[in-house]
């Protein structure tokens, strides 16, 4: 009983002290400079499973201020940021615009995206085959097959 009260203590303990170390990313939103400007359907859609890391719109749960979660909270959202971000979705030319459609399908066909440990805690990011369907139409409609002679 003793081993175990000394054991406890000091989990509560280290989980106190790892409360004042630095996240090597800020947990912030920054301004939103051009958002997405698509169907409404697709964009509810980007909004439920993405743009808490594809954009500066960020919902920060009390579990992201609470180390070592806020850790994990702030690297993948600065990570998602880093590699598309749907609050500057209308600053992208064009071609690139269709290329993240396309890679955005393949990713959530393949089960990548939204991140596993993001739909465990937020299980309206997990999408059904018609929103799947849904995103494969916006992504067609901005890829539309070259014209054939």
């Amino acid at each position: 009983m003793r081993v175990a009260k000394a054991a406890l203590a000091l989990v509560l303990g280290g989980l106190i002290v790892v409360q004042f170390v630095p996240l090597k990313a800020p947990r912030d939103n920054p301004e939103v400079t051009a958002t997405i400007a698509s169907p409404p359907a697709v964009v509810s859609i980007l909004r439920t499973a993405c743009f808490d890391c594809h954009s500066n719109e960020t919902y920060w749960p009390f579990y992201a201020y609470l180390a070592p979660a806020s850790w994990l909270v702030t690297e993948d959202v600065a990570g998602g940021r880093s590699r598309l971000n749907f609050s500057e979705w209308d600053d992208l030319r064009i071609g690139f615009q269709k290329r993240f459609a396309r890679k955005i399908v393949e990713r959530v066909e393949a089960g990548e995206m939204p991140l596993w440990q993001y739909r465990l805690v937020h299980w309206d990011a997990t999408l059904s085959a018609e929103q799947i369907a849904t995103l494969r139409a916006w992504r067609d409609d901005l890829n539309p097959p070259e014209n054939q002679p």
